[in-house]
């Protein structure tokens, strides 16, 4: 399912700072700003890049593995197994060798 890589943390953020960063682009160099910084105008590209970076990385992250329900009856399921014992010789039969 797709449901982890598309709504994971980093590309809601990720889309929410495209969305800032166009806005930013149309309207003008006042909308997206950095408080205590000087304006420069180029906040609103700076986003842009990090954005799509985010995404990008929210894409490529491995999605988170379905758990698949364990079989109850199923020969192959782990509780099942035997394990194969270990043979100890003792004493008296290493002497009779």
């Amino acid at each position: 399912m797709l449901r982890s890589r598309l709504l994971s943390t980093f590309t809601v953020i990720g889309a929410i700072l495209i969305v800032l960063s166009i806005v930013g682009l149309i309207v003008g160099p006042r909308f997206v700003y950095d408080p205590g910084q000087p304006v420069t105008g180029k906040e609103a590209w700076y986003y842009l890049i990090i954005g799509i970076l985010m995404v990008v990385n929210g894409l490529l992250t491995p999605a988170v593995p379905e758990e698949k329900p364990a079989s109850r009856t199923g020969s192959n399921s782990a509780a099942n197994r035997t394990l194969p014992r270990e043979t100890t010789v003792s004493a008296a039969e290493k002497s009779s060798e």
